[in-house]
């Protein structure tokens, strides 16, 4: 199968409103077990604020190829693997201030992710640097719980963990 390259590791919402774009997504415990396809690599460092009217914003500096770009992301529970994510692109200036309002309770999450295309779906395999984790964290875009999904020979599915909050990253993020 052929495989054309992917323009961006960001993620593609569908809108419900002009002001609640879904995110739709599922995740998976994985191993990887054979070798990765060419994939897009990134280095994301995720830092949660303080909460404001009861959502916790974060900021995240995303590196590819030495070039930094820089967000701020509030997300909202609707369903077991749909989120209102609202993004959108600062300056670097801007987010350094806004490391000065970092939740005490939870430390930045490093992690490397590489993207890529699967059976005609988007992936992104996060492997987590700190805190560091013993397996990596794949998440399907754009997929219902009912969708049948296809996994790559490389990738060994150790379990869904879509509706397990242990493996949210803000969970992930807090302080032990």
């Amino acid at each position: 199968m052929k495989k054309e390259p992917i323009s961006s590791c960001q993620t593609t919402k569908a809108k419900t409103t002009p002001l609640e774009p879904i995110e739709a997504e599922r995740k998976f415990l994985v191993e990887i077990v054979g070798e990765m396809p060419e994939c897009r690599e990134l280095e994301i460092f995720q830092t949660y604020l303080k909460e404001k009217n009861g959502l916790e914003p974060r900021v995240r500096k995303r590196k590819e190829n030495g070039q930094c770009v820089y967000f701020l992301t509030t997300k909202k529970f609707v369903s077991v693997n749909e989120r209102v994510e609202i993004e959108r692109e600062i300056s670097q200036a801007e987010y350094e201030a806004l490391l000065a309002e970092a939740n005490p309770a939870k430390r930045t999450i490093h992690k490397r992710r590489q993207c890529f295309e699967w059976d005609n779906r988007y992936l992104e395999l996060d492997t987590f640097i700190e805190p560091p984790l013993p397996h990596h964290l794949l998440e399907i875009e754009h997929v219902s719980m009912e969708d049948e999904i296809n996994f790559p020979p490389f990738l060994n599915v150790l379990r869904e963990v879509t509706d397990d909050p242990e493996w949210y990253n803000a969970n992930i993020a807090k302080r032990k």
